[in-house]
Order: structure tokens, then sequence, then C-alpha cells
């Protein structure tokens, strides 16, 4: 059994070695190469072979037709008279066998003394006696041959013909010895491009190559180290785009870190609070009633401050949901308004900050109520955390009949400028410490920034370090699901 299944992790080894084999970029680069230049080369080769092998079959064809012709011309005395003088001059002109009938088929001279006085009867001799012309390319026999009829001077009468047959041999040799050049230099040139084939595919997907170990080593968890790719625009670019994604993982690392670690503070905060307050109780047997009322009050106010970390933890994993669906309705921007600042305004009096709402119009817009009333509830509780003793906030409303504009200006302690772009970050907090006295996790205006974006909308921060802070939120009256 066991043997079975190391046959079968073989055979399976083997297929998928051969499939990575076939669909790798460094195949495929390869075959392209070798399609491109090989195919061609080949092809250009047999071209110029067959090319040279017709130029020199219609040289020979010329050359046969103009023989016959000119030795045509000149049998006017034999036919008239049987003067055969001219019969010794053929042997010069023709450079292969020459025969000359008469217009019975005997054969009156041959170049060769082999056939004179015997009858050639041929469909080719037959059809020159009654004036065509032929040529004839015999393979079998690797020859080639013409037949021209002999006509009287005023070319009324054909008196003969004439029929000069020649060995192709020479051409068949020259296109074999032209063949044999064609093929080396082939063989040659197939082996140069297989060389630059595989280093040309071999430089290209190296980039590749380096990059799936790199990979690989961020899998392991290691990614504290740049990519560095050198080859091509394209692997450049590649590489300056990876590079930018380490770095946003090595923040966003970084942050969680950061979240991880002023989590279990904040969480850990009330909770030893609790446990202290709880112990201080237990231990005094006979406590007045007016420090259990103290204690308890204490321990409601840290049990308030650990359902606020928990709720915005669970808020932004709601949040991060892509099947987070908004329940969207027809809202009265304006009473909702009126609703939070109410709500807050306890808080506000106690650091005496006036709570000023302006609104130019009513404003009906379709939002999620609670989702949105969470957004006001964070800004509003922000400007309150952050602002100074007898501050002002001023919550502005106004619409156009695309969108609402609303405004949270505060005269608080203002963000760095160097902070105001990284505010809406998850787990970004400007100054740590001054967070966890006022019990901010970081996450507040990341659930606004993500809330805001859901509705299609836009928010903008401008800041000034001990003047104030403005957030500008612009939202769709009708909400257009994306």
């Amino acid at each position: 059994m066991s043997l079975h299944i190391f046959i079968q992790n073989g055979e399976l080894a083997i297929i998928i070695n051969i499939r990575k084999f076939f669909t790798s970029i460094r195949t495929k680069v390869f075959l392209i190469f070798l399609f491109v230049s090989i195919v061609p080369l080949i092809l250009i080769s047999a071209m110029l072979i067959s090319s040279f092998s017709s130029y020199y079959q219609d040289n020979t064809k010329t050359l046969l037709y103009r023989q016959a012709n000119t030795i045509g011309l000149n049998l006017n005395s034999y036919f008239t008279s049987g003067d055969t003088s001219y019969f010794s001059t053929i042997d010069a002109i023709v450079d292969g066998r020459a025969l000359i009938v008469d217009g019975t088929g005997n054969v009156v001279f041959d170049t060769n003394d082999i056939s004179e006085g015997k009858l050639i009867a041929t469909s080719e001799i037959i059809l020159g006696l009654q004036g065509e012309t032929t040529y004839i390319m015999d393979k079998a026999d690797n020859q080639a041959m013409v037949v021209v009829p002999a006509f009287s001077k005023d070319k009324q009468l054909i008196y003969g013909a004439v029929i000069i047959t020649r060995s192709m041999n020479d051409l068949t040799d020259a296109v074999y010895q032209l063949a044999s050049i064609a093929t080396l230099l082939v063989i040659f040139l197939v082996i140069l491009i297989i060389v630059l084939s595989l280093y040309t595919s071999g430089s290209l997907t190296k980039p590749f190559k380096n990059f799936l170990k790199y990979t690989e080593g961020i899998l392991d968890g290691r990614i504290d180290k740049k990519l560095d790719l050198q080859g091509n625009y394209e692997i450049e670019e590649i590489t300056t785009s990876f590079n930018k994604m380490i770095e946003k993982l090595w923040e966003i690392e970084e942050n969680r870190q950061h979240f991880v670690a002023n989590v279990s503070h904040e969480l850990k905060t009330p909770h030893s609070s609790i446990k202290v307050l709880a112990e201080s109780l237990l231990n005094q047997e006979s406590a007045p009633i007016e420090l259990y009322r103290e204690f308890l009050e204490d321990i409601n106010h840290e049990v308030d401050r650990e359902s606020k970390i928990i709720n915005d933890l669970l808020t932004i994993i709601t949040l991060d949901k892509d099947n987070d669906v908004l329940n969207i309705s027809k809202v009265n921007v304006n009473q909702l308004i009126e609703d939070v600042l109410k709500r807050l305004k306890p808080l506000a009096s106690m650091k005496s900050i006036e709570v000023v709402f302006e609104s130019y119009r009513t404003v009906i817009a379709e939002i999620d109520e609670m989702k949105f009333s969470l957004v006001i509830t964070n800004l509003a509780e922000n400007a309150i955390k952050y602002n100074r003793e007898y501050g002002l906030i001023k919550v502005t409303l106004n619409a156009d009949h695309k969108q609402f504009i609303l405004s949270f200006k505060d005269t608080g302690i203002g963000i760095p400028e160097d902070s105001t772009e990284k505010i809406f970050e998850r787990f970004y907090r400007v100054d740590k410490t001054r967070s966890r006295d006022t019990g901010g996790t970081g996450l507040g205006l990341s659930i606004v920034h993500k809330t805001v974006i859901m509705h299609n909308g836009s928010i903008s921060c401008e800041s000034e370090e001990d003047k104030g802070t403005t957030f500008t939120m612009l939202i769709p009256l009708k909400f257009i699901k994306s």
C-alpha cells in the first residue's frame, strides 16, 4: 500500500512539474522566441532554395528554347537541298543532346549518334510537327526537354522538329550544396537562438523568482526588509508599488501593536480601579453608607468607561464587515443634531463650555439614523473633551439641492499640522497620554470617517494648535447605493 501511495505521489509530482514547466513565464517566453525566430528562419531558407531552383529551371528552359529555335531557323538548307553541313555545328551550340526529326517523325540527326534513322512518335514530337512548342521537366530522369517545330523561311511549312534534352544533375547538386549550407547555418542559428532565448527568458523571469522568495519571507512574518529588484521599468514600478504596500503594512502593524497595548491598558485601568474600590469596601466592615455610595459611583463610572471602550471596538469591527448594511431612512437632520447635543449638554456644562447650534434651513436626508447619530456624538464629545474651560463649540448645518454641510468648530487645544492627515487612521492618537486621560481609544474619528464614507460623503479637518479645530462633512441628501 505504501509503495502504491509513493508511486501515486511520484506521478502527481511529475504532473505538477510538467504543468509548472508549460505554464511558467520563462517557458512561454522561450517558446515565443523560438517560434518568432526559428520558424521564419526555416521558412526563409526553404523559400530561398526554392527560388534558386525555380530561377535555374527558368533559365534552363529559356536557354533550351533559344538553342532549339536557333537550330530550327538554320535547317532550311537541309530540308530544301539535303545539305547536312550545318549538323557539324550543332554540338557547339547545344549543351546537352539534340535530335532533328523530319515531317514523318524519322530522326535525321542525333548528337549522340544513337537514334538516327529511327522513328520517334511521342505526343510531344507530334505536337511539334503540328507547330506547337513543348517543355517537359522529367523528374524521374532528372532532365529537361524542349520540342520546337522547324518552319520554312516564310513560316508556311513545317519541315520537322528540333528536340533538345539536358540533364539537371548540376541543378540538383547545386540545390543539395545550398541546402547543406543552409541547414548548417540554420542549426548554428538555432543553437545561438536557443542560448540567447534561455538567457533572455531567464533574465526576464529572474526578478519574479526573487520576488517570489521575498513574498515567501513575508508569509513567514519577515516584513522588516524592503524589496530590492533591479530590471526593466515595469519591474522597478512593481518594486516601488510593493515597497509602498510594505511600508503601509509596517504602519498598520505598528498601529496594531500600539492599539493592543493601549486597549489592554484602557481595559485594565477601569478593571483595576473597580477591583481596588471593591476590595476597599470589603475590608471595611462598618463603612458608612455615604462611603458605599461614593465608591459605588466610582465603580459605576469605571464600568461606563470600560463599556465605552468595548462599544467602540464592536462598532469599528461592525463597520469593517463587507456585508454591513445601512438602514437608510428619511431623517430630520436638524432634530437629530439637537437630540444628540441635548444629551451631551451636561458634559459640556462640567467645563462651562457653550454649545451653539446654527441651522440655516430644515434638512431632510436619507441616512442611517443610528450610525449617523454616532458620528455627531463622537465629534461633539471630542470638541468637549479637547476644549478649554469656558470654551465654545459651534455646530453649523446648511444644505443645497444635492447635499448638506455639517461642521463642528471648537476653541480647543487644536491638532498639530503633521497629524491632521492621520487623525482618521485607525488606532491613531495625537497624544496618547492626553487621550488616555480623556478616555479616548483612538477609534472615534476612524468610526466617523468610515460612517461618512459609507454614506458616500466626505469629511475634512482644519486645525491650528492652541486656537481650535473644525470638522466639515458633506453628505448627499439622497443616498445612492454604490
